[in-house]
């Protein structure tokens, strides 16, 4: 069984609370050039959470004090230069920020629930996602939930996700977390078909 550490905050500081000025010191350089390229203030925090997450996992399970460098793959995954050996992912909506780490490699995504567009359910849901879809009392977050599995399959395996497009997922080896705003899927590569059993840490306004 894969060993997974999930961090979640789904309720953000509100924009122009303080809180960027506040805790963007704390970032590394390179993370802090990250935040200073999003526009909306609602970005910068998400993308300062997240990291605060993210180093509050390392010192945890894995004593490390620095994250060091983020390198990525070619599709944008990123990992930790120096220390190889730990596997995590990021991902953050308008509703709440999510960071897993685990012992093998990992991906998580986390979206809000939006108006449901038959057209681009055509375009990236397979033929019996569509079916459900059709059938479907609540067509918007369902879609949400087959479009956070996909990006997260995609993310554990380090590829793109439009290569998944049109196509379905192996059932099984995912955790799920749902609410009325938003829809959130882990996966790890390698759980031979077993659910990951997930430690889940849940924070309010990040501290």
């Amino acid at each position: 069984m894969s060993a997974v550490w999930l961090y979640l905050c789904d309720d953000l500081p509100a924009p122009g609370s303080g809180f960027v000025a506040e805790h963007l010191p704390r970032l590394p350089p390179f993370r802090q050039e990250k935040c200073a390229r999003y526009h909306r203030d609602s970005d910068k925090i998400a993308c300062i959470v997240s990291y605060l997450l993210l180093s509050k996992g390392l010192r945890e399970h894995y004593g490390l004090e620095s994250s060091g460098e983020f390198s990525c793959n070619r599709h944008g995954k990123p990992y930790l230069k120096d220390h190889p050996e730990v596997f995590f992912n990021l991902s953050h909506c308008k509703c709440g920020v999510a960071c897993a780490l685990a012992n093998v490699e990992v991906g998580v995504d986390i979206q809000d629930v939006r108006p449901f567009s038959a057209s681009l359910a055509r375009r990236i849901c397979s033929e019996r996602e569509q079916r459900e879809l059709s059938a479907s009392a609540d067509p918007a977050k369902l879609f949400c939930r087959f479009w956070t599995e996909k990006e997260s399959y995609a993310k554990a395996w380090g590829i793109s996700v439009v290569t998944l497009f049109g196509k379905g997922l192996p059932g099984g080896a995912a955790a799920y977390r749902e609410t009325g705003d938003y829809c959130m899927t882990l996966r790890c590569k390698d759980t031979q078909g077993e659910t990951p059993r997930a430690e889940v840490f849940f924070e309010g306004h990040f501290k």
